[in-house]
């Protein structure tokens, strides 16, 4: 049999505090239609259930049971499911008028149903009962549907303006009412009663519990704004946010420090401003989601391209402005920074969730081109990857992962699942392959994946090459065993995570033998990956020298 000598000289720094635990997969689940079915948000429910919402333009396939309300199949709906805890689905619900509806956030009600909130183009028709303020269905509105905990549908509402109106998040306030917070480009009309400070502002929208509007506040500067993302507040406010490209004016306080710059505005429970507060750098900052933080404070996450400048202390892992980081910054509840932290690769990274953990740390989960480079310990098997990193109460970086399929994924969010467990939901491309078990349902579908650091989840991405590995503990040569013949890529891991070497595209034959020689490396614990077409496995070495 044909060899591979490999003399691996880079010694061993053990460091338990940032290894990167060996999570595998315990099952995996994906739901879709015959053509596009996007994921917004999800969580776990206190029965263990699983509740996805998102939006859809599929019809009566697959996994969907209720027709899209824009027959022709060119214009998506809302859609929402409700999955078991092992992830089979239980039901499904579709939402729509005749034209476009996107869901772009929901909220679970006091009453266990759920509000869900997003953006539409339709007349009266369908599911829609009030008429888009602009009649000629050009530009959107909001629109909000209130359903009970079965997903019937109890009432709908839309506000808006004559102009594009675009819902990014919603909220319930201790008085049972919803605060929708979002971007509006319309003048006073409709629902609107504050003109534009410049083009584009960030617009809330208060109701009360049956969804009647109370009152509506504009918050922007002299040029664009965007509101993205929005918070409760301890003292009963909430918190917009967003991404800036305006200077002081209107409402804002505080100057661009680059192109565009996360913005945040305090809002007492009036609707009143309080204080408004600017983050960025040189380049360009987008802010995509914040929590409220267990002391009152705040975590906003989003996308830098900026140098260590400005509000930023940390420079991007590509020191060229095309490539993008995770960024977040922690505020205190009077909106002071506290730090900030930047994690990524040496490509496009952005954050699309923020968790805070019962451990006071947070989970932190997004998108990623990058490669195994920067703070990403694996490489991608597709073109865009949901990138999961775990950091402590003041943002140190603790591990991340890596959640392979062979396509592109997009809006990548994760929650904890149990002890020393996760659960991602993505939108993903792919086929089956990777961490993915199934083919496409449509173009792109609603996919859920739980991991765990447990020897009783499935070997990472249910590989079926099964390659052995003697002798463990070694003192130093060791022996990889291919069952078949494959192409594969092979990396090396000390367990801070760092590649210490990897062999690219390789081609073995069944049986054949790959050996190593670690006897130069200290005591420890290594990961070898093994990647190829039928998935990854990744296995521990313990090297013990004589």
């Amino acid at each position: 049999m044909k060899k591979y000598l490999l003399l691996l000289l880079i010694g061993y720094s053990a460091s338990l505090q940032a290894q990167s635990p060996p999570f595998s997969k315990l099952w995996d689940i994906r739901f879709g239609g015959t053509y596009d079915d996007i994921i917004t948000g999800f969580e776990q429910l206190p029965d263990s259930t699983f509740f996805l919402a998102g939006s859809s333009i599929s019809g009566i396939t697959g996994d969907k049971t209720e027709d899209n309300r824009d027959t022709s199949y060119n214009t998506p709906d809302f859609w929402i499911l409700k999955a078991a805890s092992d992830g089979p689905k239980l039901w499904d619900k579709t939402y729509g008028g005749s034209g476009s509806e996107e869901l772009m956030d929901y909220v679970r009600t006091a009453d266990g149903g759920y509000l869900l909130g997003g953006q539409t183009f339709s007349g009266i028709s369908g599911d829609k009962t009030e008429p888009n303020w602009d009649p000629t269905l050009a530009s959107n509105d909001y629109w909000i549907v209130k359903t009970d905990a079965a997903g019937n549908k109890q009432w709908d509402k839309r506000f808006g303006g004559t102009s594009f109106d675009i819902l990014n998040s919603v909220n319930q306030t201790a008085d049972g009412g919803y605060l929708l917070a979002g971007s509006s480009f319309s003048g006073i009309s409709g629902d609107k009663t504050q003109a534009n400070q410049g083009a584009w502002d960030y617009w809330l929208v208060k109701t009360n519990a049956s969804g009647v509007k109370l009152w509506d506040r504009r918050f922007g500067g002299l040029e664009d704004d965007f509101a993205t993302a929005a918070c409760l507040t301890v003292d009963g406010g909430i918190l917009v946010g967003g991404y800036s490209k305006s200077n002081p004016g209107g409402d804002k306080t505080q100057p661009c420090q680059g192109n565009w710059d996360y913005w945040v505005v305090k809002v007492n429970a009036q609707g009143n401003k309080v204080w408004d507060k600017t983050f960025g750098g040189n380049y360009t900052d987008w802010l995509f989601d914040m929590i409220l933080v267990s002391d009152g404070g705040f975590l906003l996450g989003g996308q830098s391209f900026s140098e260590a400048t400005g509000d930023k202390s940390e420079p991007n892992h590509d020191p060229t402005p095309a490539g993008s980081d995770y960024w977040m910054v922690r505020l205190d509840a009077s909106g002071n920074k506290l730090w900030d932290r930047t994690f990524g690769g040496s490509e496009i990274d952005d954050i699309s969730r923020l968790v805070e953990l019962a451990d006071g740390g947070f989970l932190i989960s997004g998108e990623s081109y990058s490669p195994a480079d920067g703070n990403k310990t694996e490489p991608n098997l597709g073109i865009e990857q949901t990138w999961v990193v775990k950091t402590d109460s003041v943002g140190t970086f603790l591990w991340d992962k890596t959640i392979f399929t062979y396509g592109h994924d997009e809006l990548g969010t994760a929650i904890p699942s149990g002890p020393d467990c996760f659960v991602v939901v993505n939108l993903t491309m792919a086929d089956s392959g990777g961490y993915v078990s199934e083919n496409m349902k449509g173009n792109g579908d609603f996919w859920m994946v739980k991991l765990c650091n447990t020897p009783n989840g499935i070997s990472e991405l249910q590989a079926t090459a099964d390659w052995k590995i003697y002798p463990n503990p070694s003192s130093g040569m060791i022996h990889l065993v291919a069952s078949e013949s494959e192409e594969a890529m092979i990396t090396v891991t000390d367990y801070t995570g760092r590649i210490i070497h990897r062999l690219d595209q390789i081609n073995v034959y069944s049986g054949e033998e790959i050996t190593m020689d670690m006897s130069t490396f200290p005591n420890g614990i290594y990961l070898i990956r093994i990647m190829s077409s039928d998935g990854v496995e990744t296995m521990k070495q313990l090297v013990l020298l004589k």
